[in-house]
């Protein structure tokens, strides 16, 4: 991702300074076309002084710039599923991070931070107990993607939330009651696209504002693509299948190209690539491995598949290296983290032991200084703005906890 440039200041007045300067600007928004895949659903409260989150306690860790963030941010329920369903926290495309915490009345609770340290709180999303899946923003506005669900058995309805110059959401329907949903959110030179899923198969919804959204009809891009990621920046689109890879490449979001299709691999096996980072060099890279049939794994247990781009859209298997632990990955100042359980416990995400190892070139890795022994701990994400990386993960008495970095030390 690129370099922050602080959409969001460290405090609240920050914050609304960057949202209410677009309105002072004069810039009108638009409202949603009346029709039936733009009605407008719920206009959320405005935010007020009185949403700034609380002060975190911050602990810095011995010989290392990173540091320690207890009380940040609220804990999430723990579900069935542990407390790693839903991810909590992400990357801003232009800086800066977001954080979304469900609570009881269905709603969705929203901070956002420059550094992932100290923490504002915006205007509930009025999800209603729909599940949110993705979030970016560009400028003053800010666009999350999701489905709500309906009364029948196959009814849920894709859905975008958008808030324009820090006043309110507006939840907006994407699709018809009919077992849709949108599951990713990316910016590029058509403004905001979404993709997600539905009877038919892949569908993609486009908006220059965030506010009227139509339906876009691809070409090039088979319907059964199987749950792929959505990317975008200043030279289009990218999408892109990560078990068994294949990426397809569009600067409009109509016209799809396919520019990457990994080989076959014989009987179960198949290659599976992890989600996309930009590096701190400007290229990409994916961290992934080869999926056997019983779960993700490569050839030797620890080892892992790295894929390298030099624009997202041409890919090339660089080798395998051996991984220190299971968990997820995100690019800083000068390289790479990777946090997550050590090798030895069950899989990704699973309570163990944490593990935070850092590398300059994403093959070479070492322990992160400083950090003491956390023992059943979930890791929950592993988000980078370029700069810094925020580390989100449950500790051993139901916390939640936030370890916060800008550099390999």
């Amino acid at each position: 991702m690129a370099a922050p440039d602080h959409v969001f200041g460290g405090r609240f007045d920050h914050i609304g300074a960057r949202f209410a300067g677009a309105s002072r600007r004069g810039r009108p928004i638009r409202q949603p076309p009346k029709s039936p895949q733009n009605r407008q659903r719920t206009t959320g409260a405005s935010p007020s002084r009185a949403n700034t989150a609380p002060q975190p306690k911050v602990t810095q860790l011995p010989g290392s710039s990173w540091r320690l963030v207890s009380g940040a941010l609220p804990t999430p329920a723990q579900s069935a599923y542990g407390w790693g369903y839903d991810q909590p926290v992400f990357a801003l495309p232009s800086g800066g991070f977001i954080a979304l915490r469900p609570i009881a009345s269905g709603d969705v609770r929203v901070f956002v931070s420059a550094d992932g340290i100290s923490w504002d709180e915006l205007a509930k999303l009025p999800a209603g107990g729909a599940t949110v899946t993705d979030i970016t923003e560009s400028g003053a506005t800010i666009v999350a993607v999701g489905w709500v669900q309906g009364n029948g058995p196959v009814s849920n309805s894709a859905t975008a939330w958008t808030m324009s110059a820090g006043h309110s959401w507006q939840g907006i329907a994407l699709s018809p009651e009919d077992g849709w949903a949108a599951d990713h959110v990316a910016l590029g030179p058509a403004g905001f696209m979404v993709s997600g899923s539905g009877p038919d198969g892949i569908q993609l919804w486009a908006s220059r504002d965030g506010i009227g959204w139509h339906s876009v009809v691809p070409s090039g891009i088979p319907a059964d693509v199987n749950q792929p990621a959505l990317l975008g920046d200043a030279n289009g689109y990218v999408i892109a299948q990560l078990f068994a890879p294949r990426v397809w490449h569009s600067t409009d979001g109509t016209q799809w190209t396919e520019t990457y299709h990994a080989p076959s691999l014989s009987g179960l096996s198949n290659y599976n690539m992890g989600p996309i980072i930009k590096a701190p060099d400007g290229s990409y890279r994916s961290f992934g491995g080869i999926y056997t049939g019983t779960g993700i794994a490569s050839p030797v247990l620890g080892d892992t598949l790295i894929w390298t781009s030099p624009d997202m859209t041409h890919w090339t298997m660089s080798g395998s290296v051996k991984s220190p632990g299971w968990g997820g990955f995100a690019s800083t100042t000068g390289g790479f983290v990777l946090a997550g359980t050590q090798i030895g416990s069950t899989g990704p995400n699973a309570l163990g032991p944490l593990g935070v190892w850092t590398s300059r070139d994403g093959r070479s890795w070492k322990p992160l200084a400083g950090l003491s022994s956390l023992p059943e701990s979930q890791v929950l994400a592993v988000v980078g703005d370029g700069t810094h990386v925020v580390i989100a993960f449950v500790d051993q008495a139901g916390s939640l906890q936030l370890l916060v970095g800008d550099g390999l030390k």
